[in-house]
Formats: structure tokens, C-alpha cells, sequence
């Protein structure tokens, strides 16, 4: 009793202007996020615009999961009824799209009309247009696309050595790829981005490939790997049945045992079922784990010189401490995810690159006319493909492919067994059934990313290391110093 009695004689705390210094920076906040909100309106590519007036809607736009014929091409009714439930974005109106009966369904349309209560609301943020249907950009993408399934099972350790890797370098430089995307393909810069610092040391990345502690359980990297060599929906049957939302029944995921990621088959899987948070999750727990040095923002802790913070009688915890940083950097991908899926849904409903080779198959075959021997050569391609449409006519890529999937319809008696310029995908259920743009992997990696820079100092990353022994141990990795 005496010591709630001298507690209660000591100056109470003024709530009431805890209070009023809540909510101004609070109404702080809330006005500048919705100063930033854009009226205007968003800019898109023309692509769903172009098709529609041609009297072929869908044909250059998303469309997976609908109503589609034996061509592969969206039923009018079909798409009009998801257009229109995006229009209104409300369940009831979405629960009325007409889908082509397989047993996936569309991801969380709904997703790009919910609300948030923390930062800019995402209907409000504007970004660059995809690049079009007909652009060259997209073509050469397309090709790098098509090298990427045909390297799918090249260790990366052996990229330097093979010649498949070199074919896809001199295609894609051939094609002016350093003019279009920044840099000049090598065995070392192959499918990686323009950015600063990304042709540095090994394909994957050291977050991908160190062990941490998650809390008192050791974490090992190693997982779970599709069988090397099996692809799917290389035939026009089962590609047909995937766009209408079926699972490609001709194969399952198959894997035989676990390693660390040592090829693009295997870090496709991991992006197979990883969940939005994970990454920057784990980024976050092993950095905390090194002890990395935290930025000058944070007033906690030593710089990078050794020297005392502000703060030197306590650290942070539940604000800029361990608690705050991991859980931050998961909500950024949550919240990142939210503007993606308004620009998926509601602004650009870009095609999968999976339908654009299908198109591209379908002038092979002559359904839009034009010359069996040189399809690329008609004038309708020209018209459909534009500053692509000279792409086509140049490339390897596309005999590499006609015989990469007639070797795998011929193995696993899919379809007529012929081959075709399908793009062979690394699950059988093909990609996911929302649009392509933007990447939701790489908004929310971004969003942890900016979370992590911004708690963590710039420094080296300590001991890195490489997969060895076909990915089942970690070898030092000797190179230039990772960041």
C-alpha cells in the first residue's frame, strides 16, 4: 500500500495531450497521403483498346480461367463479365464472371478495392504502362523468356561452360538486348536485371542460400526440386485445357529430394509457393542474426566505425529493434501487394508470356493466314506483332523450341507429338491465374528490400557462400565482395 501510495503522489502523465499529439500525427499522415493520391487517370498500353476494335478482345490481354475456344481465344461473353465486375468491384458482381469450368480459380480480384489504414491508399499511386503487345521490347523479352525455359536445368556454376548459355547470349545480343534493356548478355550477366550491382558474384542471391535461425530453430536452405527435364503444356491440347483454368493432367510436380537452388528450375520452385512475406522475413532474420550494422536513422547500437548511437543506456525491441524490423518488412510486401493488384486488375491486365508464344503458335499454324514456311513473314503478323514482328524473323530461339517440345510430347505422348513454338512452363499448372503486370514477386521483394535498406547500414556480406556437390552442401564463394 505505502508504495501505491507515493506512486499516486507523483505527477500523473498528461493523457490528454498524449492524445492531441496522437491524432495530429495521425490527421499529419492521412492529409499527405492523400495529397499524393492521383486523380489522374492511369496510363496503359492501348493493347485490350487495339484487339477489342479488330473484333479480337482479349487476344493481347489477360484472359486466364475464362471461357475460351479451341484457338485458345477469350469468349466475348466471358471477358465481358469479368470487365464488367472490375468495373464495380464488388463480390456479388464478381461472383458473376464466367469462368472456363477447370478447378482453379482467379486470385483475389477483390484484392485490388480493399481498403488500408496504413500509408497511401492503392487505388491512388500511378506507374509506367506495360510495354505493348506489338513493341519490340516485349518481343526480345519473349526471347529471353524462351532461353530461359530451354537453360531451365544448367547449373548456374556451369553457366560459363555451356553452350546452351553461350546460343542464348549471341541470340539475345544479336538482337540488340544491351540497346533495349542496358547491358550485354555474358554467361555471367545472363537473365539478370540492368541495376546496379546485379551481375555481381553468384546467380543467387546470398539470402536465398545462407542457413539462419528462425528464433531458436535452425533454418537450412535446402529445398524441395522439380524432377530436371520435365516441362509442361508443350502441346496445344493441354495448353488449351490450362488457359480455361485446368491443371495440365498429363504431368505432376514431381521432386526428388532437396538441395539448395543450383538451376532456374529450382529458384522457380521457390517462387512456386513461397508465401509474400517470406522473403523479406528471412532477409530480415538473418541480417539481425549477423548482427548487421544498423543505419544512421536508428539511434541504437554502434555505427559502422564503432562508435556509440545516441542511445547508449538501452536497445530497441519493439520499436527499431528485431520485432520491428522483421515485422515491417512483411507488411511492406502485404501492403505492396495491395497496389499491385489495382494495377493487375484494374488498370493493365497484361497478357502471360505463355499466351504470347500461343500466338505466336497460332500464326505457325496458319489460323490467321499468311505463309506456312515463313509465318513471320505475312502482312497480318506484321500488323498484330509491329516493332516485334522483325524480332521473330531473326531469332534461334524458335527452331530450339519446335524441337524442345516435340522431344517432350514425343517422351510423354502429349498431344499430336509434334513440336510447336509453345513456351514450355516449369509447373503444370502454368502461371498464376491473375495478370502478369506488375510482378507481384517483385513489388513485395522491393517493398522488404526498401524496409531493409532503410533499417540497415550498406556493408559486406560476410562469408558468402556457393551451392557444391549439386547443391547439397555450401562452399565458399571466392569472388568480389557482395553487398
Amino acid at each position: 500500500m505505502s508504495d501505491c501510495h507515493f506512486y499516486a503522489q507523483r505527477p500523473g502523465r498528461d493523457f490528454e495531450a498524449r492524445r492531441n499529439e496522437a491524432r495530429a500525427l495521425r490527421d499529419q499522415k492521412r492529409d499527405k497521403a492523400f495529397d499524393e493520391f492521383s486523380l489522374d487517370s492511369p496510363a496503359t498500353n492501348c493493347d485490350e483498346e487495339r484487339f477489342e476494335q479488330i473484333g479480337l478482345p482479349g487476344f493481347a490481354s489477360f484472359t486466364k480461367a475464362l471461357v475460351h475456344d479451341d484457338k485458345g481465344l477469350v469468349d466475348p461473353a466471358s471477358l465481358r463479365s469479368l470487365l464488367d465486375a472490375l468495373q464495380v468491384g464488388t463480390q456479388e458482381a464478381l461472383e458473376r464472371v464466367q469462368l472456363g469450368g477447370g478447378e482453379r480459380r482467379l486470385v483475389n480480384p477483390l484484392n485490388a478495392f480493399s481498403y488500408q489504414a496504413i500509408g497511401n491508399d492503392s487505388n491512388g499511386a500511378r506507374m509506367a504502362a506495360a510495354p505493348a503487345f506489338a513493341s519490340r521490347s516485349t518481343a526480345i523479352d519473349m526471347v529471353e523468356r524462351y532461353w530461359m525455359a530451354l537453360c531451365r536445368d544448367v547449373p548456374f556454376d556451369q553457366y560459363a561452360n555451356s553452350g546452351l548459355i553461350q546460343a542464348a547470349c549471341d541470340d539475345l545480343n544479336a538482337l540488340g538486348f544491351e540497346d533495349q534493356f542496358g547491358f550485354f548478355c555474358t554467361p555471367q550477366t545472363l537473365f539478370r536485371g540492368p541495376y546496379a550491382g546485379c551481375a555481381v558474384g553468384p546467380h543467387v542471391s546470398q539470402f536465398l542460400l545462407q542457413d539462419f535461425n528462425f528464433g531458436n530453430q535452425p533454418i537450412r536452405q535446402q529445398q524441395r526440386y522439380p524432377r530436371p527435364g520435365l516441362d509442361y503444356m508443350t502441346d496445344l491440347d493441354t495448353w488449351n485445357r490450362v488457359n480455361n483454368g485446368d491443371i495440365d493432367p498429363n504431368g505432376t510436380d514431381i521432386v526428388d529430394g532437396t538441395r539448395y537452388i543450383t538451376t532456374l528450375r529450382d529458384a522457380g520452385q521457390w517462387v512456386h509457393i513461397d508465401l509474400p512475406h517470406q522473403a523479406g522475413l528471412w532477409a530480415t532474420l538473418m541480417l539481425l542474426g549477423q548482427k548487421a550494422t544498423l543505419s544512421d536513422a536508428v539511434p541504437y547500437g554502434k555505427d559502422r566505425e564503432g562508435r556509440d548511437k545516441a542511445i547508449t543506456t538501452a536497445d530497441g525491441f519493439g520499436s527499431l529493434g528485431g520485432p520491428d524490423i522483421s515485422i515491417q518488412a512483411g507488411l511492406a510486401g502485404v501492403y505492396a501487394l495491395k497496389h499491385a493488384w489495382f494495377q493487375k486488375w484494374c488498370v493493365h491486365r497484361r497478357l502471360r508470356p505463355e499466351v504470347y508464344a500461343q500466338r505466336l503458335e497460332l500464326f505457325r499454324r496458319g489460323v490467321f493466314g499468311g505463309h506456312s514456311e515463313n509465318p513471320c513473314h505475312s502482312e497480318k503478323f506484321n500488323d498484330f506483332f509491329g516493332e516485334g514482328a522483325d524480332v521473330w524473323r531473326r531469332p534461334q530461339v524458335l527452331d530450339r523450341i519446335f524441337e524442345h517440345n516435340r522431344q517432350q510430347n514425343v517422351a510423354q505422348s502429349r498431344g499430336d507429338c509434334q513440336g510447336n513454338w509453345l513456351l514450355p512452363m516449369g509447373f503444370p499448372e502454368g502461371s498464376p491465374t491473375h495478370p502478369a503486370y506488375p510482378g507481384g514477386h517483385s513489388v513485395f521483394i522491393a517493398a522488404a528490400a526498401t524496409i531493409a535498406k532503410a533499417y540497415f547500414a550498406d556493408s559486406e556480406f560476410p562469408c558468402p557462400v556457393v551451392p557444391i556437390e549439386g547443391g547439397q552442401r555450401l562452399g565458399a564463394y571466392r569472388g568480389k565482395a557482395l553487398t
